[in-house]
């Protein structure tokens, strides 16, 4: 008898095991937008560096796969994925014990930031975010299959919740297709808040102090995509302001970006003295065009941000050597990759 429970308790754990994450395997970060689907796929090493890139890359989606934030055509989407997966050497079976994690555009969620409630056991604490954030779509509150709800920490260290709401399409459709593509998703993240992780880890300080001259100065992270442009300033590790404002990026030009974002630069709280430029689908000489135009309307030093330069020569799984554009474009995946390597229990914020 005894025999036969301990066989029962070994089988629920293998169950239990095979439905966590598995820290033997990689950090994924897959994310899609108007200009392609963008892949970064981080391991662990030992020694001081812990993480290396194993491999990163993008495809390009075609006209009508992407319709705002919904994905339009999620096959052809599935298909492009398995492209760009096995142009970088990576199979669905090599990657069985990854952490995988994609992305919801900003422009398709509703978030607020509220108070954590204190002295709530587990089960009212989950019941009390999942109806917040049902708040924010319209309807009475109530979860349903309709929506979908999340709630992570505001900021690392911080004892503020974010909340997310989005309409249950948006994340469904994304899941359907990594699920097409041989991946299992463990995660969705908001692609401004990845874009964030990711500065908050790779930026370099010593050229922050080096270009406006001081170490005391906040510095900004501007990102952009199809339908908005997000302004955080950073003290340090800790995210000080944020602003956002929808602009249409497929058909801006680099002055009219410029102008929108010199508006919104004036509502920060605090006066950045360095800018980051995160963004993707821009050619080498567009990137250059769109700094140069930054730095004239908002008044500060503008570079792009480029998530991979903590890893110096960090090899690739493309045979195509990605330029500075490229790699400023992989913010977001990477973001999403690390957010990954922390669900294994590495810390990386």
């Amino acid at each position: 008898m005894i025999k036969a429970v301990l066989q029962g308790v070994c089988r629920m754990g293998k169950s239990l095991a095979a439905s966590l994450p598995r820290r033997t395997g990689g950090g994924c970060g897959v994310h899609f937008d108007a200009d392609g689907v963008h892949f970064v796929r981080l391991t662990r090493i030992p020694g001081p560096a812990r993480l290396q890139v194993d491999a990163h890359g993008a495809a390009m989606l075609e006209d009508g796969m992407l319709r705002g934030a919904a994905l339009a055509k999620p096959e052809a989407v599935a298909r492009r994925l398995g492209e760009l997966l096995e142009r970088l050497g990576m199979t669905a079976q090599a990657m069985c014990d990854d952490v995988v994690v994609t992305a919801l555009p900003t422009h398709g969620l509703r978030t607020q930031v509220v108070d954590c409630p204190d002295g709530l056991p587990p089960r009212a604490f989950q019941a009390w975010c999942e109806r917040r954030a049902a708040l924010l779509l319209p309807g009475d509150g109530d979860p349903d299959l309709r929506s979908r709800v999340g709630v992570t920490w505001a900021e690392p260290g911080s004892h503020r919740l974010r909340l997310y709401a989005c309409d249950a399409e948006l994340a469904d459709d994304r899941v359907a297709v990594l699920e097409m593509a041989g991946l299992r998703v463990h995660a969705i993240d908001a692609a401004h808040e990845a874009g964030r992780r990711a500065f908050r880890w790779a930026r370099p300080p010593d050229e922050d102090a080096t270009a406006s001259g001081r170490r005391d100065v906040p510095v900004a992270l501007l990102q952009v995509d199809s339908q908005a442009l997000d302004f955080s300033a950073f003290d340090g590790q800790v995210c000080v302001a944020h602003a956002q404002e929808r602009f249409d990026g497929a058909g801006g030009s680099a002055d009219a970006l410029a102008g929108v974002a010199r508006r919104v630069w004036a509502k920060l709280p605090v006066a950045p003295g360095m800018m980051y430029l995160a963004t993707s689908g821009a050619s080498p000489a567009a990137l250059v065009a769109i700094c140069d135009a930054l730095a004239a309307a908002c008044g500060v030093p503008v570079r792009p941000f480029d998530p991979l330069r903590r890893f110096g020569g960090a090899a690739t799984g493309d045979p195509r050597r990605p330029t500075f554009a490229q790699r400023t474009a992989l913010a977001v995946p990477f973001g999403l990759a690390l957010r990954a390597i922390t669900m294994q229990g590495v810390p990386c914020d």
